[in-house]
């Protein structure tokens, strides 16, 4: 049975459908231009280059979680959706009109990431502003499993949309979700359920604000921990969607657009799958046991892909790699939010953003290493390292089976 008492406010509503549409148009984005990469060059170290240039704003993340506990929160949101929005157009004429070079690619994909840093803090500093005290944890959760479901659920359909409208048509229609999420934005209110907290005092320095949100996550071992598990998986296992799927579907499975295509969908079933799970148990205790399994389960699951040379088998793998993806992503995200105080959201979330910064670092050393010892060599390391990272962690943090 799901609990969904946080959709009875219409602002958190607004907020939810806004989410699910932003952030599937963001990483349906990210795998139609890393595709489009590999047409335009034959270069998996491009390839690695481009989704890295997707994600560089991420440096400035933790500045923008400050702009989100200074700022009207619903004013900075739709200004990160009209650029989106103006950035996707821009690609889209650009296909139209056959002008298109790699150039243009990597220039509005720095543009874009700089939106990714500022839009994400912000929404989820947003969520208390939007709903009763009672419907904090349920609005927190659903709020979660929107957004690290679409960060498997994304990609799945922009695979899809390759094969089914061309790069013109997928841009065209990842232009239209964007405009979409504009709309629901435009249709949020002033908030009616303030939490009340001590926001940062408008005359404090921002750098000083910064440096407060950093010392916060340093010196709350909970919070310091889960962001470090996020920094070391952004890195090691999830690239996998974005730099090693299209080689392996082109140089490795040889099944092209279309099977990248049901390669994404598949693992985009798999966080469908744990997305459900996750909000069907509702406020569920022992959340850290769930994140330690999904945290070895999913680089596992990826070691396990990489030495498959099958299609079909390596189908069913990559299911359990999104189901393992999103129960993980979803339990890091919950547990930051609730073991954190009010008015260091922004910032604490900002940080959560901004650790996403090793991704495209991953992407780029990925592309880099497949292209030197072949795309199965460089994922089976990639899991390796993971996994043993990831028993590291638990063996020197025990407390992290034990979080509620």
């Amino acid at each position: 049975m799901f609990n969904t008492g946080a959709l009875h406010h219409r602002n958190f509503r607004m907020l939810w459908i806004a989410t699910l549409l932003s952030s599937t148009a963001r990483w349906a984005d990210l795998v139609v231009a890393g595709w489009l990469t590999l047409v335009l060059t034959d270069s998996p170290l491009m390839v690695g280059i481009v989704t890295g240039c997707k994600m560089a704003g991420y440096l400035l993340a933790p500045m923008m979680g400050v702009l989100a506990d200074r700022m009207d929160r619903r004013k900075l949101l739709i200004m990160a959706s009209l650029i989106s929005s103006g950035v996707t157009l821009t690609m889209l004429v650009l296909l139209l009109t056959d002008t298109l070079n790699i150039g243009h690619l990597i220039i509005l994909s720095l543009i874009s990431s700089l939106t990714w840093a500022l839009d994400h803090p912000t929404r989820q500093a947003f969520i208390p502003d939007l709903v009763g005290k009672d419907d904090l944890t349920n609005a927190v959760a659903m709020n979660a499993v929107a957004t690290e479901m679409t960060v498997v659920i994304g990609p799945a359909f922009g695979g899809l949309l390759i094969p089914a409208f061309g790069m013109s048509g997928a841009y065209g229609l990842i232009a239209l979700i964007y405009l979409l999420d504009l709309g629901a934005l435009l249709r949020l209110k002033h908030a009616k359920h303030p939490i009340e907290q001590a926001p940062p005092r408008k005359h404090e320095p921002p750098l000083k604000s910064l440096v407060a949100g950093f010392h916060y996550a340093w010196s709350h071992q909970t919070v310091f921990v889960l962001l470090m598990i996020a920094c070391m998986l952004n890195f090691f296992v999830a690239p996998y969607r974005y730099s090693f799927l299209p080689l392996f579907s082109r140089y490795v499975l040889d099944v092209g657009p279309t099977g990248y295509g049901m390669l994404t969908a598949t693992a985009g079933l798999g966080a469908l799958t744990a997305g459900l799970l996750v909000v069907s148990l509702g406020n569920f205790k022992r959340r850290g046991l769930f994140v330690v399994v999904g945290g070895l389960l999913w680089p596992t699951t990826l070691f396990m892909f990489a030495l498959s040379d099958s299609y079909y088998l390596s189908l069913g793998i990559i299911f359990f790699a999104g189901l393992a993806q999103a129960i993980t992503w979803t339990l890091i995200a919950t547990l930051i939010l609730s073991n954190t105080a009010p008015e260091m959201r922004g910032r604490v979330m900002g940080l959560r953003t901004g650790v996403v910064i090793s991704l495209p670092f991953g992407n780029l050393f990925a592309g880099a290493v497949a292209e030197s010892f072949g795309v199965q060599m460089a994922l089976g390391a990639y899991g390796i390292c993971a996994a043993a990272l990831m028993v590291l962690v638990i063996l020197k943090v025990p407390a992290l089976r034990k979080l509620q």
